[in-house]
């Protein structure tokens, strides 16, 4: 009998063996398409993981920041956290605070780590609270999603056994990397490891490719983009951290993030579209690229970009320099377009140009009835209300540019006026509520936060409301970042709350 059973094993590895054989014989004459996975992964997993010099790839995470770095710019740690390290043991009079998030607590845009607010924060505390230590533990990580931050701690955030968490994220949640989800990508990667090792076999490539190839409803699958982190998928994760916080007696501090409304629209993914990852593809989608690269003007100049972010980062500078330019005089810029349109007077990406070049040369009322022409063109044969995000996102920077028009022609004629109760401020609050091709929250998300009210040990700050009465627009470097001043005006912000609440003094 076990004779027979090691006879039959290897007649079986034997047959296998040959079947490797003929597959890497038959690879070599089939072309297989690209990797399905590599597609799958979203563009910002490629970018973090592999393309950004501080950050590396995390098996749990997707990434991380490399352990121990140390510039002006980051500092980084023995546990890949921001910051010095942290004694495993925490003394008795120390108090530790938690913060999760993204890119903003990390201070991206800064000239130091030390500007950040949670380090403000740190400062203000030690020197009202002398007799504890205060300890912050900046567990924030650049492009962090909600659904990243809750897995940190139930992986790892809690074994430092905080006394306070803060939370701000959310600029991330509600942007386009691919065409999974963050959730379905973590899903997704419990079976990584069986696939790079399956992966090794040509059998398997060829069979994969084979199937992938004759798979119609697979290619279509992959053109559907998604959001990394749907509004409800974020309020699960907000809400899965408050309930292990209840159950440690740890307060939470949750901070609704502040975007600036002027900041263009459709744009700031546009100087990726030609950065390939690792393996030589381009790591943005290729319906994103497209849509990207159309020859689309904005309503935007040189001058009123640095009134609103100043010189900016390196970044900042980036994003305006991508913004596409014809080179014509305003004047010039006009018929140029008109003549264009006479034997094209259903593209809306020329109607869109001959009204910002309207604007360009200050006819405001024509540039507006041109813009809404624009708007409408774009939106019709499709559902400009619907749930194709994609579309959406494309469709945003018509409805920024009608705003800007708006907002310029106000400017003009007065020179007081608030700018919510504009109807310039309807336009462009609509093209950040849309427009998945930036970092910016929308106001879907922060409802979320607001259904935390009533929990117990819960806090909200309200950090739009707080940028609008102190500075608004002029508080951010760019697209989500705040400036020195905002970060400073932040820790003020959390450092009141504190002590209003005593929380400092309850979580010892």
């Amino acid at each position: 009998m076990l004779k027979k059973v090691i006879f039959s094993a290897a007649v079986f590895i034997v047959l296998l063996g040959l079947l490797e054989i003929t597959a890497r014989l038959a690879e070599s004459h089939f072309t297989p398409p690209d990797s399905v996975e590599a597609e799958l992964s979203g563009w910002q997993t490629a970018f973090f993981s592999s393309l950004f010099d501080w950050h590396e790839p995390d098996p749990d995470l997707l990434w991380r920041f490399k352990a121990n770095l140390q510039n002006p710019l980051i500092t980084t740690n023995t546990d890949h956290l921001l910051g010095s390290n942290i004694p495993d043991r925490k003394d008795r009079r120390a108090f530790r605070i938690l913060l999760l998030g993204d890119s903003s607590p990390v201070g991206l845009g800064l000239e130091s780590w030390r500007q950040t607010f949670g380090e403000i924060l740190r400062s203000y505390l030690n020197l009202q609270f002398i007799d504890y230590k205060i300890e912050l533990i900046n567990a924030a990580v650049s492009g962090y999603t909600s659904e990243q931050v809750v897995r940190f701690m139930e992986l790892r955030g809690w074994a430092y056994d905080p006394d306070l968490v803060l939370v701000y994220c959310g600029n991330n949640d509600a942007s386009i990397s691919g065409p999974l989800s963050d959730r379905e990508l973590f899903q997704a990667q419990r079976w990584t490891a069986l696939r790079r090792s399956l992966n090794r076999l040509a059998l398997y490539r060829l069979m994969r490719a084979l199937l992938t190839s004759n798979s119609e409803a697979s290619a279509g699958d992959r053109l559907q983009l998604k959001v990394r982190v749907q509004p409800e998928e974020y309020g699960q994760n907000l809400n899965r951290l408050v309930r292990q916080a209840q159950e440690r007696n740890c307060p939470v501090i949750v901070l609704k993030p502040p975007v600036p409304y002027l900041w263009p629209a459709g744009l700031q993914f546009k100087i990726f579209t030609h950065v390939t990852g690792s393996e030589g593809r381009l790591i943005l989608p290729d319906e994103m690229s497209n849509i990207l690269g159309r020859p689309l003007k904005y309503c935007l100049d040189e001058n009123r970009f640095r009134g609103l972010y100043g010189r900016g980062d390196k970044f900042t500078r980036a994003v305006f320099a991508s913004v596409y330019s014809d080179s014509l005089s305003p004047e010039n810029a006009v018929k140029y377009y008109a003549a264009l349109i006479a034997s094209d007077a259903e593209n809306p990406v020329l109607y869109n140009n001959l009204g910002v070049s309207y604007w360009a040369d200050e006819n405001y009322r024509s540039a507006d009835s041109t813009l809404h022409r624009a708007r409408y063109l774009y939106c019709r044969g499709f559902d400009c209300e619907g749930s194709d995000i994609t579309r959406l996102a494309a469709g945003s920077p018509f409805l920024y540019n009608i705003g800007v028009n708006l907002l310029t022609e106000e400017i003009t004629r007065s020179k007081t006026f608030e700018f919510r109760k504009t109807p310039a401020f309807a336009y462009l609050d609509s093209a950040l509520q849309v427009d998945f091709f930036s970092l910016r929250i929308k106001q879907s998300y922060q409802t979320q936060i607001d259904g935390l009210v009533d929990e117990k040990d819960v806090y909200i700050i309200d950090l739009p409301r707080v940028f609008e009465e102190n500075g608004g627009e002029g508080l951010f470097i760019d697209h989500c970042h705040p400036t020195v001043e905002g970060h400073r005006l932040i820790a003020e912000t959390i450092y009141n709350l504190i002590l209003e609440k005593r929380l400092v003094r309850s979580g010892l």
